[in-house]
């Protein structure tokens, strides 16, 4: 197994433990959900920090978020595919609320030495993160493409709201502990619907009175 795929395999098998744990999971508890020896992960990552670091970047890889995005079949009424959509980046937004949330708290700090390597050298670096969001939104907006006669708004900035409205909304719920009384199908679809009508009621559009 080339040193790739042995350090995705053990981030697989580490980041729920994190999410769990945060940064007091050990390197053994990893290696026996991994089913291998403690040693082999010091064999391809050089400290647990760049392992922690390393499952951070993977558990906002969107490959196979996207891929699921895109075999949405494009024949289903636009509401439907959105709502189908966002369901699946809730459920990530929700993992990595907690996940962020759990390493937070027990005092992860990402190591940021190829950040500054990269600005004392005159360069600037767009951090991973933001590529895999760009990604994804590029994926709704092309979901939004074929309804484009229903927008008001370019596809692509249309998406970013409802990316930023949808996967914020719920991190910052998960990451701050604020339960979340909604089933994810009732807050998604809540989500969707405020998007496609707005959260201004039709009386208020053609000037009525404030609902009291």
């Amino acid at each position: 197994m080339s040193t790739e795929d042995r350090q995705e395999a053990i981030a697989v098998a580490a980041i729920p433990l994190l999410a769990e744990h945060g940064t007091h999971v050990t390197t053994g508890q990893i290696a026996k959900a991994a089913g291998i020896a403690e040693g082999t992960i010091f064999r391809v990552f050089k400290d647990k920090q760049e392992l922690l670091d390393f499952c951070v970047l993977r558990a906002f890889r969107t490959r196979e978020l996207v891929e699921r995005i895109n075999a949405i079949p494009v024949d289903k009424p636009l509401v439907n595919r959105l709502i189908e959509a966002m369901t699946m980046i809730d459920e990530m937004a929700a993992r990595l609320g907690a996940l962020m949330h759990t390493l937070g708290a027990t005092g992860y700090r990402p190591n940021e030495g190829n950040h500054n390597k990269d600005d004392e050298a005159g360069g600037h670096r767009k951090p991973p993160m933001l590529d895999e969001f760009e990604r994804t939104t590029t994926a709704i907006a092309a979901l939004l493409s074929s309804g484009q006669e229903q927008l008001r708004l370019p596809s692509d900035r249309a998406a970013g709201y409802l990316m930023g409205l949808t996967f914020m909304t719920r991190m910052q719920a998960t990451r701050t502990a604020q339960v979340e009384q909604k089933e994810p199908e009732s807050f998604v679809s809540e989500i969707v619907d405020l998007f496609m009508n707005g959260a201004v009621a039709a009386e208020m559009e053609r000037g009525g009175k404030d609902p009291q």
